[in-house]
């Protein structure tokens, strides 16, 4: 252990080395950290994103929610092409108790 600490502390190749590898431990250190950063602010970022999405979602569920029996009925079936107006659904009550 002496012999160690009198050949870093005494001769020119022992600071060096000393100087290198206290160099290479703090670019260590900075790349460790700064990765470290990077990953939590895509971790911020996805976790807005899911948030937005679970607000979009509950403003969804609200309005659908609120809305009568024959409006609810418009807006399920109109994105498939099965009804065009409330009579359209209307006339699908009829349907499942037949």
């Amino acid at each position: 252990m002496i012999a160690v600490f009198k050949f870093f502390a005494l001769t020119k190749t022992g600071r060096l080395c000393a100087a290198v590898l206290v160099g290479a431990v703090f670019i260590a250190s900075v790349y460790a950290l700064g990765g470290n950063h990077a990953r939590l602010k895509d971790r911020a970022k996805d976790l807005e994103t899911a948030l937005e999405l679970e607000q979009g979602r509950a403003r969804d569920d609200a309005y659908l929610q609120n809305l009568e029996d024959d409006h609810l009925c418009l807006e399920y079936f109109r994105n498939i092409g099965r009804v065009q107006d409330l009579d359209d659904c209307r006339a699908l009550r009829g349907v499942h108790s037949e």
